[in-house]
């Protein structure tokens, strides 16, 4: 069984690009895909995080809680994405966010050591890494920037063309958030952008 599952992490990492000696590195290095019910946390504020996963499905989103009680969603990913709450994972600190599974899913998870050693190993991993700092880095400056300056129909059409699958899978409530907006302000622009 754990062959059958390498194998298919093998076809869905060369699928996303990599060498198939970093895609065979890599499978050897993550454990077996593991089930995660909905409601089920990768990790929540005041934990340390040493593993990073790979979505293979389901839907994990990201938030915080404000003084007030509310949940503010920061972000979702889909299946295929990263999870990890990224300064937790690298310079070991306390986390900040909530990361919830809002979709039953499958991951596979990876120890902070073995992507350690993996990282020094390869240099193709190094520069993957890199492109999806710059790819994040660059992203959420355009988050805050539709936040700050754009109208809801413009953050909408950003969406649209950058990020169409959120639009598909993530559920209104989440999405509105990540809009800046209420659930009715989405439905109505969903409407509008289907005349």
């Amino acid at each position: 069984m754990q062959e059958q599952g390498e194998l298919l992490l093998i076809e869905y990492l060369t699928a996303a690009g990599f060498s198939a000696a970093l895609a065979s590195d890599l499978a050897h290095a993550f454990d077996p895909l593991q089930s995660w019910s909905k409601g089920t946390y990768f990790i929540r504020p005041g934990e340390r995080c040493a593993r990073v996963g790979l979505l293979q499905s389901g839907i994990c989103r990201y938030y915080y809680v404000t003084e007030k009680g509310e949940d503010v969603t920061r972000w979702c990913s889909l299946s295929g994405d990263f999870v990890t709450s990224l300064p937790a994972f690298i310079r070991q600190q306390p986390a900040t966010e909530y990361i919830e599974f809002i979709k039953p899913g499958k991951m596979w998870m990876l120890s902070l050591a073995k992507w350690q050693d993996l990282y020094l190993k390869h240099e193709e991993l190094r520069h993957f890494w890199l492109k999806t700092m710059e790819d994040n880095y660059i992203g959420m400056e355009e988050r805050v920037y539709n936040l700050i300056a754009r109208n809801a129909a413009e953050r909408y059409a950003w969406f649209q063309q950058w990020q169409p699958r959120m639009l598909q899978e993530v559920p209104d409530e989440y999405m509105a958030a990540m809009l800046g907006i209420q659930p009715r302000h989405l439905s109505r622009l969903r409407g509008v952008r289907k005349l």
